[in-house]
């Protein structure tokens, strides 16, 4: 009997909703539920390796991802618009994660470092973000998103630019978020719904970790309204917030993508380029000190007439 969990409340055995998706943890019943809306469903089941070893050839070499070394398989054939039906993503000692898209069913191999959380991070930080790339279903973007009032806002930085931590900072000041690592996009006609991501937050950013459950979470997709681009600067400067044009706004857009696979680079530049005409991006400074992060707040919030 497969139990379903809503992915969108979870911390192990309780309720949530990912990227608008609920998932079949079909041998892992800590991580499982009960089903309670009709959104799509994801089946995630254990698979035997040797299954695996009919099926698909090694496509890539061994990198590092989130301090773990990774690589990928793919399988032929192809769907339309050559996008691939089945491939496969190994997380070295932890996990291999097989997509099959003609069954929405996420099959894994554990290995000896595996663990039911280190199987939750890795769907939903990078496997299934990927899932949805591959498949042409979404942008993924590396991004932090809150919502203001009526506005969905995203927040883009280098690794270690403050994201997390000023997203941490509105919700504690009750804000809705999207996300605080990824946000999908899907374009519609000029316009850009947002799909938030998983409800955790983990300011600190430690390694496969998902980080702390959220209550407050964006429940339903969401028009972009503002992208801002956080540039740190010294504890004691002022917080400004400048309209970016020209390349820097492509530049900050392109860079923002979760992940850019070399099929895809072309499509990946295209969007960057059409989002820089369609929406504003702003470039905000701030000052590297967490007393100063209200400042910051309030300037966003002067900013969207909040």
């Amino acid at each position: 009997m497969l139990i379903v969990v809503n992915l969108w409340e979870i911390q192990f055995g309780k309720e949530m909703v990912a990227f608008q998706r609920n998932f079949v943890f079909q041998d892992e019943p800590s991580l499982s539920k009960e089903k309670i809306n009709s959104l799509n469903t994801i089946v995630v089941k254990r698979i035997e390796y040797v299954k695996m070893q009919r099926c698909f050839k090694l496509e890539s070499a061994w990198v590092e991802l989130t301090n773990r070394q990774i690589r990928y398989y793919s399988h032929i054939p192809f769907g339309e618009q050559n996008i691939p039906l089945s491939w496969a993503f190994e997380v070295k000692d932890v996990v291999t994660l097989v997509w099959d898209a003609s069954s929405q069913t996420i099959s894994y191999i554990p290995y000896q470092f595996y663990t039911p959380k280190l199987l939750q991070f890795w769907i939903f930080h990078t496997f299934f973000p990927l899932v949805l790339r591959l498949a042409k279903e979404a942008y993924i973007l590396h991004v932090s998103g809150v919502k203001i009032g009526e506005k969905s806002i995203l927040f883009s930085a280098f690794s270690g630019g403050g994201k997390s931590t000023l997203v941490d900072y509105f919700l504690k000041k009750k804000h809705p978020i999207y996300g605080d690592d990824t946000v999908a996009l899907i374009p519609q006609k000029k316009r850009y719904k947002l799909l938030a991501s998983y409800p955790f937050i983990r300011p600190f950013r430690e390694p496969e970790v998902l980080g702390d459950k959220v209550e407050h979470f964006v429940s339903m997709p969401q028009q972009l309204s503002t992208f801002y681009h956080l540039k740190r600067v010294s504890p004691l400067e002022k917080v400004e917030i400048v309209e970016c044009f020209g390349i820097e706004k492509f530049t900050i857009l392109y860079q923002s993508m979760f992940v850019t696979f070399e099929s895809m680079k072309q499509e990946d530049y295209l969007l960057s380029t059409q989002i820089a005409e369609d929406i504003k991006v702003f470039q905000i400074s701030i000052p590297w000190d967490k007393n100063r992060l209200e400042d910051v707040y309030q300037a966003i919030l002067t900013h969207n007439n909040v």
